[in-house]
C-alpha cells in the first residue's frame, strides 16, 4: 500500500508519519468510537450520515469531538482525494473515523482526560475478504456468545471495544474458519452478525430484527429505502434461529461489501444461492450506486463474474 494521507488531530501527514500515544485510553480501555463509510468510483456514499452517526457515538460515550459532522465530512473528503491520486476509479476505498478520549491521565479519571484523539484516513476494499461468497454464499453460524445487551450499552453506538463480536467469532470459527457469527440478545430473538445487519427471505419478503439489540447500520437503512421501490416488502420484528433456519434466504448487508448472501446456516445449505430476491436487491443497489459491486469484486481478486 502507497503512502496515502491521515488527518491525525488537526493535520494532514503521511501515513508512516502517523503515529499515537502508547498510553492513549484506546490502549489501556478500548476508549473510542469509530465509523466507516465507503465510495463508489471515489465518491463517498452518505458520507454526511456516517459523520453524524459518528457525532451521536461522541455523544453517547461523552467524547468531546473538536469537529461538527460537516466539518468531519469536509476532512473526510480531503483525506480521500490526496489519497486517491493515481488509483484507478473502478477501485473503491473504505474511509475510517476513530475518535478517542485520548491520552490517559495520571488519575486514570476519564474525565481529566485532555484533548481527544481523531483520526480519518482511507484504505482499500478488502474484496478477498468476501468476492466469493458472493457466488457461494457466506457460512452464518448462530453463537451461544451473546451480543451485549443494550441495558449495559447501546449498541446504536459505534465503539471500538470490540471484544464482545471477537468472542463470537472465535467460537463459530473453531468451526469454520471462514464461518460468520450470528448473535442472539439475551432474550434469544436474533441480534445481528458480529459485523454486519442480518436479514431473511420468506414467501418473497424480507424480514430484519427491529431497532432493540442492533446497530442501525447505513447499509442496513439503504435496503429498507430500496427494497420497496423494488416491490418487495421488509418487516422489521423479533425473530429467532427458527425463522432464519426455514427461511428461502439470507443475506447480510455492511458497508464495505454491500449485500452478501448466504449459503449455509449452521451448516445446512441454502436453497438458492444467492437467491431472487437477493439478487433483485444486488441489481437494485448496482443500480443506485452506478457500480456493479460484485463484478467489482471479482475484477479486483482476478476472478470471473458469474454467469
Amino acid at each position: 500500500m502507497g503512502d496515502s494521507i491521515v488527518f491525525l488531530n488537526g493535520q494532514y501527514v503521511a501515513e508512516s508519519a502517523a503515529s499515537v500515544s502508547v498510553f492513549d485510553r484506546a490502549f489501556c480501555a478500548g476508549d473510542g468510537i469509530y465509523d466507516v463509510a465507503r465510495t463508489f468510483r471515489h465518491q463517498p456514499d452518505k458520507l454526511l450520515d456516517h459523520c453524524e452517526r459518528f457525532c451521536r457515538s461522541a455523544a453517547y460515550t461523552r467524547i468531546n469531538l473538536p469537529h461538527s459532522a460537516a466539518e468531519l465530512s469536509s476532512i473526510a473528503r480531503k483525506v480521500l482525494l490526496a489519497s486517491c491520486k493515481g488509483i484507478d476509479p473502478a477501485d473503491d476505498r473504505i474511509l475510517w473515523l476513530i475518535a478517542t478520549r485520548g491520552v490517559d491521565p495520571p488519575t486514570r479519571n476519564p474525565l481529566d482526560a485532555a484533548a481527544p484523539t481523531v483520526i480519518i484516513f482511507t484504505l482499500p476494499i478488502n474484496y478477498h475478504r468476501f468476492a466469493k461468497a458472493y457466488r457461494v454464499g457466506a457460512h452464518l453460524i448462530t453463537a451461544t456468545t451473546r451480543r451485549t445487551p443494550p441495558e449495559c450499552l447501546d449498541p446504536r453506538a459505534k465503539i471500538t471495544n470490540k471484544m464482545n463480536h471477537i468472542q463470537a467469532e472465535l467460537e463459530v470459527k473453531a468451526v469454520d474458519r471462514d464461518a460468520i457469527p450470528l448473535m442472539l440478545g439475551m432474550d434469544g430473538t436474533v441480534a445481528e452478525a458480529s459485523w454486519a445487519n442480518a436479514f431473511f427471505v420468506k414467501d418473497g419478503r424480507v424480514f430484519t430484527p427491529r431497532p432493540k439489540n442492533i446497530l442501525l447500520g447505513i447499509m442496513r437503512e439503504n435496503v429498507l429505502e430500496i427494497a420497496p421501490k423494488a416491490g418487495v416488502e421488509v418487516i422489521e420484528g423479533d425473530f429467532y434461529p427458527y425463522d432464519f433456519l426455514l427461511a428461502d434466504e439470507i443475506f447480510l448487508t455492511t458497508t464495505s461489501c454491500c449485500i452478501l448472501p448466504i449459503g449455509r446456516f449452521n451448516g445446512k445449505p441454502l436453497a438458492s444461492v444467492p437467491g431472487p430476491v437477493t439478487t433483485l436487491l444486488t441489481q437494485a443497489w448496482s443500480t443506485h450506486t452506478g457500480v456493479d459491486f460484485v463484478a467489482q469484486a471479482m475484477k479486483f481478486t482476478q476472478d470471473k463474474v458469474p454467469a
